[in-house]
């Protein structure tokens, strides 16, 4: 969320991306600590183990001397001095009039908001599509059968004949792989957006699964399906490190603006860790029933994920945070008597046509009517009048305010309506 928050819109996906490249990365460091000839042995283990508190201790010391969010600061802080100082310092130029002109019409939209929380959030209508599309990403990602294929991979890398001692190292093969395809993520997720690498990762998942589970039933009679089995398991991983392995790190971030946020992505890391546990805990037991049909289970929720999230997430790349949110029709408080609806211009009605970013109360529009020219006494003057009945009260209702000059790109009705009236008068002077 920090680092969604602090970068610019067109990096915003990369940035997301390099949290889990950070993960990513760290699975590979534990994995190369964790071989048998370093830590990975009796005496090693108590040592692999402290050394958890290496990255923590570091984070500790240097977090510190990092800036707040400039969202927060002037969202929630209002605290423009200290925002603007941030903003530079993570943009590396001083011109940051940009970022604070949004920031503020975003803070001018959601004033009136109360403090957001989890039960408020649940209640929200609006929000339910964006709260049910961070969840199903959160739970897509542990229920999607990747630890199932860590777990399972020694099982493959034994059957396709490779030596219990070199095992370690094909294992250490499919770590390095999944940070390759996650540092290949930053730069696609921005040139090709998030759902195609979303939706094709997961395509690919699913294919893997079902080979996996037809090659695993039948290695025992067509030994070389042994090595189709190896080939899918790295396709498997392929595909969640450039879908499910890292978009959902930082899109349900760019689902919410700045109140309901934190609630959301807390929501969805305790979804997260709760799925996580429930195929830890389970698998072992699925495992020994289902053995090499285990995949099955998770291929049928990746289907499910898949349609939910092809039907219903949008694409966000490149949108600010207003503009996604107009795509769920999330509207602030002072927005709720408006409407989006566009109305014809027609003689004596009001002319009521609201912008596509800004909405107006319809009480506060004017109102504006097309005036009859028949009326004046100017002639040869082929246009059309209109008339504020707002300014009206004060004015002779035939003053023209403004005179709006008949041209190819007037609509047809007003410019047949004005030759027909000049008709009219010229035959009364004749």
């Amino acid at each position: 969320m920090y680092m969604t928050e602090i970068a610019p819109i067109n990096y915003r996906g990369a940035m997301g991306v390099l949290h889990q490249l950070a993960l990513t990365s760290g699975i590979l460091v534990s994995q190369i600590i964790g071989l048998r000839q370093l830590l990975g042995n009796q005496w090693g283990w108590p040592i692999m183990l402290s050394l958890t508190a290496v990255p923590c201790a570091v984070s500790l010391v240097i977090l510190p001397w990092f800036p707040d969010s400039p969202r927060y600061l002037l969202l929630k802080k209002d605290k423009q001095k200290e925002a603007e100082i941030a903003l530079k310092i993570f943009r590396g130029t001083t011109d940051v009039d940009t970022d604070i002109k949004e920031m503020r019409n975003e803070q001018k939209l959601q004033m009136d908001d109360p403090k957001w929380s989890l039960q408020k959030l649940f209640k929200s209508i609006p929000h339910r599509m964006p709260l049910a599309l961070v969840s199903s990403l959160a739970l897509g990602q542990q229920l999607s059968g990747i630890n199932v294929v860590f777990y399972y991979s020694s099982s493959v890398y034994e059957a396709a004949g490779i030596p219990d001692d070199n095992i370690q190292y094909a294992n250490l093969g499919t770590g390095a792989i999944n940070v390759l395809m996650t540092v290949i993520s930053v730069p696609l997720v921005e040139r090709c957006g998030r759902r195609p690498l979303l939706l094709g990762g997961m395509l690919v998942m699913i294919i893997s699964t079902v080979v996996i589970t037809i090659s695993l039933n039948l290695q025992q009679m067509l030994p070389w399906m042994a090595y189709i089995s190896l080939i899918c398991t790295l396709s498997f991983v392929v595909g969640f490190a450039i879908g499910l392995g890292s978009i959902p790190q930082f899109i349900g971030a760019e689902l919410f603006k700045q109140g309901p946020r934190p609630a959301a992505m807390s929501f969805a890391g305790l979804l997260n860790w709760l799925a996580n546990t429930l195929v830890a805990i389970s698998f072992p037991s699925m495992q020994k029933g289902m053995k090499a049909y285990s995949f099955l289970v998770f291929m049928v929720l990746l289907i499910l994920f898949l349609i939910f999230l092809w039907k219903f997430l949008p694409e966000t790349k490149n949108k600010s945070f207003e503009e996604i949110a107009r795509i769920f029709h999330i509207v602030d408080s002072e927005d709720k008597d408006s409407s989006t609806d566009m109305k014809e211009v027609r003689v004596g009605e009001r002319l009521a046509v609201h912008g596509p970013y800004k909405k107006v109360p319809s009480s506060e529009i004017p109102m504006v009517v097309v005036d009859d020219i028949s009326n004046h006494s100017d002639e040869g003057n082929d246009s059309l009048d209109i008339v504020d009945k707002k300014q009206n009260n004060e004015t002779s209702p035939h003053k023209r305010n403004p005179t709006i000059p008949l041209s190819g790109d007037q609509p047809q009705f007003m410019r047949e309506r004005a030759k027909l009236l000049s008709g009219e008068n010229e035959d009364s002077t004749a």
